[in-house]
């Protein structure tokens, strides 16, 4: 299972068409379990600490086969494939502000995560395929939460709603141990944060397409990848006292380049990958922080833009020529610049700046620098016509 479909970041990078480990010819299936944590925090010099995260505990369950390509052909992308995942995680979120006082927030909830991804590859002769691939990352949380000097008093409810809808058509050309693929790309990020006070949903569609390259030498294979999506999402906001409906398109652009090499050594398979990613959106609905629902509420519209490195590691081991276990690990470090303003102009501009991130267990987070994880242990199972493994 990809840890990008394991991820606690809705919105972060959905490389549709690239797979680091090539699945074997036949019919199969793959089980697995996860974990994954989210956080954001805010903490301006002489001010309060005001934090949120989202943590979600993940089931996987997939479906796939495979033919592969002719031999010499391409760097280990099927000829012919379908897939079909799932990866489904009940979810808790927190947010503190470290302070007693008018104003301040501190919420805590339950929610789920509903994912999946579908692909199908066709040949198209020996060197070509057509490529399409359609997923769905979706989070929903109700926060039961207190705003003012009173801690551990429900005072009010928030629902908040993350969506990333992705939809795929693309093309695969195969040299003599390398392959390259272009695809075009419609993706639909939307999300949707509501109190007592404020309402606002985001919707619309991206434009744009992905590329990978690989190159397979001996035991060795060389990837380059990247996504770029940009356009215009509408947004509308209600907020007290009158709750007058107000309609403004934002600028959004979703773009990731990753670099990764695969290693095989018969019956152990490794990869290691090395991501760069941007979101800009115009919204905000995902571990909101205290200080993001104030500002909300009073009328602020906000327009986020996220900057992240992340790590990729993958192992699968074969222990019968019809099972492979694995296991993978995605740390993520990053930050973000939440610029607010208000429609109406009555109110001068803010900014805030929370650092992306995640921790769990305090001491061996802090160490490596407390990073966003998504983590997993799995079994790949096929059903039919397996290859053994190179001793």
């Amino acid at each position: 299972m990809p840890s990008d479909l394991a991820a606690a970041c809705v919105f972060c990078a959905s490389l549709l068409f690239s797979s680091p480990m090539a699945p074997p010819r036949g019919f199969g299936a793959d089980l697995g379990v996860g974990y994954a944590t989210l956080e954001r925090r805010d903490e301006p010099a002489g001010q309060h600490r005001d934090l949120a995260d989202t943590t979600a505990k993940f089931i996987f369950i997939g479906l796939g086969g495979a033919r592969p390509a002719a031999p010499g052909l391409g760097a280990g992308t099927p000829a012919a494939q379908w897939r079909l995942r799932f990866a489904f995680a009940p979810s808790h979120d927190d947010q503190d502000q470290n302070a007693h006082g008018p104003g301040f927030v501190a919420s805590s909830g339950n929610g789920r995560y509903e994912n999946f991804e579908i692909l199908g590859r066709v040949p198209i002769g020996r060197r070509d395929s057509i490529e399409a691939a359609w997923s769905r990352r979706y989070s929903r949380t109700t926060d039961l939460f207190d705003e003012g000097a009173q801690r551990y008093v429900v005072s009010s409810s928030r629902e908040l709603t993350a969506e990333r809808v992705d939809l795929g058509l693309g093309v695969r050309h195969r040299f003599a141990n390398s392959e390259i693929s272009l695809s075009a790309r419609d993706a639909r990020p939307n999300g949707s944060h509501a109190t007592q006070d404020v309402f606002q949903i985001a919707r619309g569609d991206l434009w744009g397409g992905s590329a990978e390259w690989k190159l397979r030498r001996g035991r060795w294979t060389g990837s380059l990848s990247a996504e770029y999506l940009a356009g215009s999402l509408e947004v509308t906001e209600k907020s007290q006292p009158t709750f007058a409906s107000r309609t403004e398109n934002g600028d959004a652009r979703l773009e990731a380049y990753r670099a990764g090499v695969t290693g095989d050594f018969g019956a152990t398979e490794a990869y290691a990958a090395i991501e760069y990613g941007r979101q800009r959106l115009p919204f905000s609905s995902l571990a909101v922080t205290g200080s993001e629902t104030v500002a909300f509420e009073d009328g602020y519209h906000p327009d986020s833009r996220v900057r992240e490195t992340v790590a990729h590691l993958a192992v699968r081991k074969a222990v019968t020529p019809t099972v492979r276990l694995k296991a993978f690990l995605r740390l993520a470090w990053g930050s973000e610049t939440v610029r607010l303003t208000d429609s109406t102009g009555a109110l001068p501009p803010r900014t805030i700046d929370p650092s992306r991130g995640g921790t769990f267990g305090a001491s061996f987070s802090q160490r490596l620098g407390s990073p966003e994880i998504a983590i997993g242990l799995g079994a790949d199972l096929w059903l039919s016509s397996p290859e053994p493994p190179a001793p």
